[in-house]
């Protein structure tokens, strides 16, 4: 059983972000603010979170479950937004099409086919959805953010190619394939260095509350798998229902 963190603990933790703004300041990066920032609103997400989920594992109704599903996907779609920079049209509702439908397909793998639950059980549904959800979103930036920043970069050759009679997807092959090796490569380098680098945190939580060491092993191998899975799957259809609308990018967007 993990020893509990008491508030000296955290506030200890907290005191150990002085490195942070140490650098910034001697380096003159001029990141305090967002520093800061960033801290903040992580642990009042975190505390709420924290305080809903005591609710939502008592109460753990389907409906519920779903509804906060959703709600993680379209705040994870925003957020990619934000952070890859690309402003195009309906870019939120595509993003979230695509975190959706991949989350959702190997979802159902994962909790009724290798978990064996009956239902969409709380105290596994949201946890699960949470690290497959975090780690599409992350990646769904890099290649979001790739695939614009190549066709911005090769414009000229993808409209030499679309004049010589290739189709939108042709055009664009080459950027696709850019796009999702960017994606997928910083989830194959986390997945290569588990277990000899360091001990990913599924694993680390379910050692520290006691779970036996093979157990936690099969857990995070079933829970990586997932989330590679999903981070390609949810690429994949993202940048073709991008490339099918490379027209009007080219046309109306500012690319």
């Amino acid at each position: 059983m993990a020893k509990p963190i008491g508030l000296n603990g955290l506030i200890i933790s907290y005191l150990v972000l002085t490195v942070l703004f140490a650098v910034s300041y001697m380096e003159k990066l001029r990141i305090e603010k967002d520093i800061f920032v960033s801290y903040l609103r992580m642990s009042v997400q975190l505390f709420l979170a924290g305080f809903v989920l005591i609710y939502v594992f008592k109460i753990d109704n389907t409906i519920i479950n779903v509804i906060i599903f959703l709600f993680m996907i379209l705040f994870a779609s925003r957020i990619v937004v934000d952070r890859s920079g690309v402003k195009i049209k309906n870019a939120t509702l595509f993003i979230f099409l695509s975190i959706f439908i991949s989350s959702v397909v190997v979802l159902v793998v994962l909790i009724f086919g290798i978990v064996h639950l009956h239902k969409l059980n709380a105290r596994y549904f949201i946890p699960l959805a949470g690290m497959v959800i975090g780690n599409s979103m992350n990646s769904t930036a890099i290649g979001i953010e790739r695939f614009f920043s190549k066709i911005k970069d090769n414009r000229s050759k993808i409209e030499d190619l679309m004049g010589l009679g290739a189709t939108e997807e042709e055009a664009v092959s080459f950027v696709k394939g850019e796009a999702l090796k960017a994606a997928l490569l910083p989830t194959f380098a986390s997945a290569s260095g588990m277990g000899i680098v360091f001990l990913p945190g599924m694993m680390t939580g379910q050692i520290l509350s006691g779970v036996d060491p093979t157990q936690a092993v099969y857990y995070q191998i079933v829970i990586v798998v997932a989330i590679g899975a999903t981070v390609c799957l949810s690429n994949y259809i993202m940048i073709k229902i991008l490339s099918s609308r490379l027209k009007f990018y080219l046309t109306y967007s500012g690319i």
